[in-house]
């Protein structure tokens, strides 16, 4: 059917938010959706919970092994039916009108790949935290982006015949494989930001992010981004000058966890 969306999310021990995170994916006012459910073999109830949901939508599928976030999103992309892909982590809530807004937008877009959202950070009680509404000027977008990534993730979505142009997310990183997949976007053209509240990030200390011991992992992470945003983008004095400051503030965070690996007793 045209215009279907294939809704990604990659699953690993969300049972506190995930029925929330679902729930908003079968509230959506846009109706043409399907939900790809990649389960990284969680430890917990989280596949339980997936599988009370009896919903003709949602196509599971439960890794035997545990393969990593990167690599289960490139499992799922493989099997979307879509002509679009929206992403939504498992601890994130869509508004219900996020697919129809999104999907307006590239019908009136022909030329644009991707597009994000403002959005709105809560915390682990759902107690509001910060909104984050970003510059939506493309010049703006560009600048930002070659030093920091604005986009959340769960707030993208994208055409399906951009994956035929850049492939999946970079099989490289760890934990900013979406940040990585963005800017390889942004390669084609600068993804666009809608100046509407779609999408609520869940930020915990259970998240992927706020997680102490991948740290090294999170550095060096940013530094092979920040390698491939000086080979393929230009900077302004500005940004140039922002770029390495974080390259350098990065470099230097890696090679302390390092030595602070090699000589704790």
């Amino acid at each position: 059917m045209k215009n279907k969306v294939s809704i990604l999310m990659t699953v690993y021990n969300a049972e506190k938010y995930l029925k929330q995170s679902i729930y908003s994916v079968i509230n959506q006012t846009y109706k043409n959706w399907e939900l790809i459910i990649v389960d990284d073999c969680s430890t917990d109830k989280s596949l339980s919970i997936i599988k009370r949901f009896k919903n003709k939508k949602f196509r599971i599928f439960p890794l035997k092994k545990k393969i990593g976030r990167t690599k289960a999103l490139n499992f799922g992309l493989k099997k979307i039916k879509g002509n679009y892909v929206a992403i939504l982590d498992a601890d994130d809530i869509s508004n219900k009108k996020r697919i129809e807004t999104q999907i307006n937008f590239f019908k009136k877009n022909n030329k644009d790949f991707l597009v994000g959202s403002w959005y709105k950070i809560i915390d682990k009680h759902g107690k509001f935290v910060k909104l984050i509404k970003t510059n939506t000027d493309i010049n703006k977008i560009y600048e930002k982006m070659t030093v920091n990534n604005i986009f959340c993730h769960s707030s993208i979505m994208f055409r399906k015949k951009l994956l035929f142009k850049i492939g999946g997310y970079p099989k490289e990183l760890t934990y900013s494989q979406d940040y990585g997949f963005i800017l390889k976007s942004m390669k084609i053209r600068v993804p666009k930001i809608i100046p509407k509240l779609l999408t609520i990030s869940r930020r915990h200390d259970e998240s992927m992010t706020y997680y102490n011991k991948l740290k090294k992992y999170i550095n060096l992470d940013k530094i092979i981004v920040l390698i491939y945003i000086f080979k393929n983008f230009k900077f302004n004095l500005y940004s140039g000058m922002l770029w390495n400051l974080r390259f350098f503030k990065s470099l230097f965070e890696f090679f302390m966890i390092k030595l602070f690996t090699i000589f704790k007793v």
